[in-house]
């Protein structure tokens, strides 16, 4: 039996078919930009036609699914499969728990200065934010209008990419109650230090 979105009865492609071939090739999101320029559909076909193939690869149980993530849609493999398939990237980098930390502190606090991260986990941060910036899960967004005018960093959309998120509501709706950042508050970071912050102890004391 023929898929059913694989040639439209004027025998050309579907959409669905167009989309997913497209999102296959790209092996990355693709934004709803991206996907006009490639198609020339207009915004509503592209939301229409992402919807229905969505649809035909949840009821035919197939290996892949549709994520829509960081304003685009990616095809990514289906989670329960994780374990059966046991694929690894040789090219991805584990992120320490202190790069995490950094990592969490300016995704909700963002957009944030070095030194108002460094006054919430109290130790310098400036290797950790480098390391974060040349991995692309951060990215400098300008400048802060005080004294010394320091970078303010946000995530990028890598960065979303990488949670598997559309938006960062989106990941703050998704994070158990418990460890959702309240209101007026700060958590200060308990004073033991990592190996890896064994250099870095110095508090910093400017802002950039």
């Amino acid at each position: 039996m023929p898929l059913p979105y694989a040639m439209s009865p004027a025998g050309t492609p579907e959409p669905t078919a167009v989309l997913e071939a497209l999102l296959f090739l790209s092996g990355q999101p693709l934004s709803v930009a991206e996907l006009t320029a490639h198609t020339g559909w207009d915004e509503e076909k592209i939301e229409q036609t992402a919807q229905t193939l969505a649809g035909v690869l949840r009821e035919e149980k197939r290996g892949l699914c549709l994520l829509r993530v960081a304003g685009g849609y990616q095809l990514v493999v289906r989670p329960e499969l994780y374990e059966t398939v046991q694929w690894v990237h040789t090219r991805t980098t584990e992120l320490s728990t202190t790069a995490l930390e950094v990592l969490a502190i300016i995704a909700f606090k963002q957009p944030v200065t070095r030194a108002e991260i460094e006054k919430i986990r109290g130790v310098s941060s400036e290797r950790l934010i480098a390391s974060l910036l040349q991995q692309g899960l951060i990215q400098d967004l300008g400048r802060k209008d005080s004294p010394g005018r320091p970078i303010l960093y946000g995530t990028s959309a890598y960065f979303l990419e990488c949670m598997g998120v559309d938006s960062l509501s989106e990941l703050a709706e998704k994070m158990p109650q418990e460890l959702q950042p309240q209101a007026g508050t700060e958590t200060q970071t308990a004073t033991t230090l990592t190996t890896e912050e064994q250099d870095e102890r110095t508090i910093a004391k400017s802002n950039e």
